[in-house]
């Protein structure tokens, strides 16, 4: 049983976690050489999250396809970053980096967000299909379509800076970090991958498939991934 005293304190930990976890956004806003060598850095901050990342699918073809023209790539990317980005932030998200031509986005990571599944899987649909009326938009004109792929995973992750005195970051760790970007390299064009643990709590919005996939590669565990499709007529909300 709970004491008052045991909830009392709980609920200034959590408050505590917030507050560490502004200070930690707010001391890497502007990057520096010498992060880790300033005094009061907070200590890291474990909170259970939901991990986003996209891809676009055969990028290394567009890219050829741009070798003389790296600008005009570049100009590409952006117009899909752009809508990539609005549709993330519009659901809470936070940007984390951008990996290649994909990005890594959290949920409840910086703030509390009992939704961040939901929240996540809200910002893939949105992503895909606003990616997709970016080809309806341009592809006839570029001669060709940006596909996207999503992965998302759940589960507890750190936030803390990573680093030494001379070059830091702050970075999001963990096994759903790991599992989430593993699971978006298998996904198809207009397709979402996720773990079982996301997908039970959107199983009753959603409509999605259990894979034959079980492992992802450098992880010896095995997951259930579910793959919603939004492009091919499955994944329409219920």
């Amino acid at each position: 049983m709970i004491t008052a005293p045991d909830t009392e304190r709980e609920a200034a930990d959590h408050t505590d976690d917030l507050a560490r976890l502004v200070r930690l956004r707010q001391t890497y806003l502007l990057p520096g050489p010498d992060l880790l060598a300033l005094p009061g850095i907070p200590t890291p901050v474990v909170r259970t999250a939901s991990i986003l990342f996209t891809d676009i699918r055969g990028f290394s073809r567009l890219t050829e396809r741009f070798g003389d023209d790296p600008a005009g790539l570049l100009d590409v990317l952006n117009a899909h970053m752009k809508r990539v980005i609005r549709s993330i932030s519009i659901c809470g998200g936070v940007i984390e980096k951008f990996v290649g031509d994909g990005l890594m986005a959290t949920f409840g990571a910086t703030e509390n967000q009992p939704d961040h599944v939901h929240r996540a899987m809200a910002a893939a649909i949105g992503l895909v299909g606003a990616n997709e009326a970016l080809n309806r938009r341009c592809a006839a004109g570029w001669g060709f379509r940006l596909e996207v792929g999503v992965g998302i995973a759940s589960g507890p992750v750190v936030i803390g800076s990573i680093g030494s005195a001379e070059r830091s970051e702050l970075g999001v760790l963990g096994d759903a970090v790991n599992v989430a970007a593993r699971l978006v390299t298998h996904a198809g064009p207009g397709e979402v991958l996720m773990t079982g643990t996301v997908y039970r709590q959107v199983a009753d919005m959603l409509q999605s498939e259990l894979t034959n996939q079980s492992a992802v590669r450098g992880r010896t565990g095995t997951l259930e991934i579910y793959r919603m499709s939004l492009l091919g007529g499955r994944g329409a909300i219920a």
